[in-house]
């Protein structure tokens, strides 16, 4: 199944992002859930907020920008999978997952990696171009940043899901100190207590992705799309011990971990495919208990979450 979005402008018929489902074979797993990505189109400054099944059905736009200078990106679901994050022009935006009730949240200063706790009352995020970057907590109902989080040199990203479960620590990739280690923290949202995971000289630990039940993380080592394709690790929080993931099929390109299922047996996660289009990537799953990788969707966006019915 192909779904292909055609632009007619001046008699001109182009072709933008093809999104190619994959046929579903029987040893497949049957996700249920759905895709939020943002559509870069090849021939003009629009770019669109799109939503669909996973199995590629039910496409629908539900926003869209349209100057070169108007960025929209960093889509992130709700935990119950009706509402979405994502930035414009890096100001934090709520939309339900139908296009409606959309609301500038009018957050300060500049929004990166926006993620909402799973009781939806607050929202971390980095504040992007300040001088250090910042991570801040977000209060939904008030309108308005009411901490931040820890004092950090660099703060580069929150993975997603970086929410433990009883919505008191997020787990937060930064640097601390000006010209110290990067590393991957747990931080009290409340105390402002942080938990040291593992720290390294390099940028390594890059959108992590936690375990439902806590004890593992997995981590890309990729820090640019444009070329530096890294791997992944999963990390036991414990014993701090981490070990390089393989996968069934040789040479990807890594990009992101997505998705984790709650029994820690599928990873879903994005790899650059062979697009001139710097924008364009493959979602794909991998068992762990079969060691079977595999694609779900090709041609779909990098900039993609993924939710799924558990």
């Amino acid at each position: 199944m192909k779904i292909i979005i055609l632009v007619i402008a001046a008699g001109l018929m182009l072709f933008v992002t093809a999104c190619d489902t994959v046929d579903n074979e029987l040893d497949k797993p049957n996700f249920r859930g759905k895709v939020v990505y943002v559509i870069h189109y090849y021939d003009s400054d629009r770019k669109e907020l799109a939503v669909m099944n996973i199995d590629g059905t039910n496409r629908k736009v539900i926003d869209t920008a349209e100057k070169i200078y108007i960025n929209l990106s960093e889509p992130s679901w709700s935990k119950d999978g009706k509402k979405i994050l994502y930035t414009v022009a890096r100001n934090l935006f709520l939309i339900n997952e139908d296009g409606t009730s959309r609301q500038d949240l009018k957050a300060q200063l500049q929004v990166l990696t926006p993620r909402f706790s799973s009781d939806e009352k607050y929202i971390v995020y980095n504040l992007f171009g300040s001088s250090p970057e910042r991570p801040v907590l977000f209060d939904i109902a008030g309108g308005k940043i009411i901490k931040q989080l820890y004092e950090t040199s660099n703060s580069q990203d929150f993975g997603p899901n970086p929410w433990t479960k009883d919505n008191q620590k997020v787990l937060l990739h930064a640097q601390l100190e000006r010209n110290g280690n990067y590393g991957l923290y747990f931080v009290d949202i409340i105390s402002g207590g942080i938990d040291t995971v593992i720290t390294s000289p390099q940028r390594l630990f890059n959108r992590p992705l936690i375990s439902n039940d806590e004890t593992e993380i997995i981590y890309s080592t990729t820090y640019s799309l444009l070329g530096n394709y890294g791997s992944f690790s999963r990390l036991n929080v414990k014993t701090k011990k981490s070990i390089e993931l393989k996968f069934s099929i040789p040479n990807l390109r890594i990009l992101h971990p997505k998705y984790w299922t709650q029994d820690k047996r599928y990873l879903l996660f994005t790899v650059k495919n062979e697009s001139s289009n710097e924008f364009i990537a493959d979602l794909l799953y991998h068992d762990f208990m079969t060691g079977k990788t595999d694609y779900l969707l090709k041609n779909i966006s990098y900039d993609i979450d993924v939710w799924l019915e558990e």
